[in-house]
């Protein structure tokens, strides 16, 4: 299985995605915040990163698109968790080169189904 980096400010969140990730048989990797998560790509690049846009200090977009700069880390889909349904939040994910944008709180369903499709496009 595949290795996810998931961050988010609610550690709740965090929590309920790791283990769903977890019981689904990917190993995950934590970050609290926009910057957490560019620092931990960097350090361990996974497979894929599943980003909240809403977050304190770097945002989703803001992450994606440093992630997206870095040539190391360009290919990794991202996928961007966001609470809202405006229209305006899917522009601006493909603007910084998300994969897809999911709602939150996220069905399990619905991840697994974004993630084999981020993981093995065709």
């Amino acid at each position: 299985m595949a290795k996810i980096l998931v961050a988010d400010d609610e550690f709740l969140l965090r929590a309920m995605l790791k283990d769903a990730l977890e019981e689904i048989g990917h190993t995950v990797l934590l970050a609290e915040n926009g910057e957490a998560a560019l620092a931990q790509a960097k350090a361990d690049p996974p497979d894929c990163i599943l980003l909240d846009i809403m977050m304190p200090g770097m945002d989703g977009y803001a992450a994606c698109a440093a992630i997206k700069a870095d040539p190391r880390l360009a290919s990794i889909p991202v996928l961007l968790i966001s609470a809202t349904t405006d229209l305006r939040v899917v522009d601006r994910a493909e603007e910084v080169g998300a994969t897809t944008v999911l709602p939150k709180p996220v069905p399990i369903e619905e991840l697994q189904q974004a993630l084999i499709l981020a993981l093995n496009p065709s």
